[in-house]
């Protein structure tokens, strides 16, 4: 956390605050502590900043908000065949890799991330580790283990459950252990051969027993549903998100169905189309590669027509790439998901605006971040270019502020970086110390 008497003041030829207005031109953004205190055009900046600090300045630069990806796996490898190394791995080293995806996304812009699914309490774990400061990393948001039948989606990951009671009380148990939402697999997934894609696996009833607990509890609940039978019941049940949302009737087929797409747009439910989450695997298969892909799959073109269909409809689309998954890398998977969202039909600041605010909303973080704007949390990003008029200058990362300070610089962590020269002159006066004693 940022020291609270602590000014910076960020300069750059360009704004985009994550409202959807149009970006603005030569601004800045003054923090006090962990907070934006003011921003506005450079005239102002003198008069508005609150006292001297530091002041950064960036030509040929665009300040965003810290971008916001709300489907993750941290403990996933982003290997060819992920699946297969989660099962085979310890807790240890599963939270050795999670640390390192986490400072991956921190460095690629993200500042705020939402596992959907690990086993344990692994990502419970690593939350609180980087909340603490221990180690760097995204401000985390972890759903702990996802809710799905006996060999079901994922069920190596620890949350089977099968009946209502059952259901009921696996929910309850996930908000005790302190979760910040549920996942609940509503349909069968790639990575689990004993599950079919298209089939739902909970009923109605189920889901609606979900959602009571987590809404009782303030959570969220987002479902794992790529078939149109597992999203209708989704849908119905009242849940908060609805994760893939590639309405699949049969392998490899597609079928929208308008009135489940108005069923979401009605209820206020996001879909997040996880479009990077098999991209550069399914550019490795076409090379002849092995990846963890089934056959069946609904081509990227195809899927970036429901995503539109769906904005089409009313839905909220947001930013959520299931990082982790096949060849999905924590450092490139949000910049992939904006650039194919922008292919499906975003202009670049509706893409960015994906990322931002309406990632944020999907988390129920709208009101802390996703937008840059005084009072809120002080997340920021950076970037050389205009990402504007060109989505793909995102990736020229050139600054990450998280919580009022500066934690990235030319894609490099700067958290943890020892003061040069090395040794400090207070470090090495230390060693006289135990030379005083008897």
């Amino acid at each position: 956390m940022a020291d609270p008497t602590e000014r910076l003041l960020i300069v750059a030829d360009r704004l985009i605050d994550g409202t959807g207005r149009p970006p603005r031109g030569r601004s800045f953004v003054a923090i006090e502590g962990d907070r934006i205190a003011a921003v506005g055009p450079i005239g102002e900046a003198e008069a508005r900043a609150g006292g001297p600090g530091r002041r950064l300045d960036f030509p040929a630069c665009t300040i965003l908000p810290g971008l916001i990806d709300s489907h993750v796996h941290l403990t996933f490898s982003a290997g060819p065949v992920p699946f297969e190394q989660l099962q085979a791995d310890s807790d240890a080293r599963l939270l050795l890799r999670a640390t390192a995806n986490a400072r991956a996304a921190l460095q690629a812009g993200v500042t705020t991330v939402r596992d959907l699914g690990a086993r344990d309490r692994v990502t419970l774990e690593l939350r609180d580790a980087i909340a603490e400061g221990t180690i760097p990393g995204p401000r985390v948001l972890a759903s702990g283990r996802p809710i799905t039948t006996p060999s079901g989606h994922c069920h190596f990951l620890g949350g089977v459950a099968q009946g209502l009671s059952a259901v009921t009380r696996l929910a309850a148990e996930l908000v005790e252990q302190g979760v910040d939402a549920i996942k609940v697999m509503a349909t069968g997934g790639n990575m689990t051969r004993t599950s079919d894609p298209l089939k739902a696996q909970f009923s109605t009833e189920e889901l609606r027993a979900v959602v009571r607990v987590a809404h009782a509890a303030g959570l969220r609940v987002t479902v794992h549903a790529r078939g149109v039978e597992g999203m209708r019941r989704a849908v119905e049940a009242g849940v908060d998100g609805i994760e893939h949302a590639r309405m699949e009737i049969a392998p490899g087929e597609w079928g929208f169905d308008d009135e489940v797409a108005r069923g979401m747009a009605e209820r206020g439910i996001t879909a997040a189309p996880t479009l990077a989450a098999s991209f550069r695997a399914a550019q490795a298969q076409a090379a002849g590669a092995k990846v963890g892909l089934r056959e069946g799959m609904v081509p990227i073109p195809v899927r970036q027509q429901n995503a539109r269909r769906l904005r089409e409809a009313g839905v909220r689309v947001v930013v959520g790439t299931d990082a982790g998954a096949a060849l999905a890398r924590f450092d490139e998977a949000v910049h992939v998901e904006m650039e194919l969202l922008v292919g499906a039909g975003w202009s670049p600041l509706e893409a960015i605006g994906a990322a931002t605010l309406d990632a944020a909303i999907a988390v129920g973080l709208e009101k802390e971040i996703g937008t840059v704007e005084p009072g809120k949390m002080a997340d920021l990003v950076v970037v050389r270019g205009d990402p504007a008029q060109s989505i793909s200058d995102v990736r020229q990362v050139l600054h990450v502020v998280q919580r009022g300070r500066i934690v990235a610089t030319d894609g490099q962590l700067t958290d943890g970086r020892r003061p040069l020269p090395w040794p400090s002159g207070e470090i090495a006066e230390r060693p006289s110390l135990w030379r005083a004693l008897p």
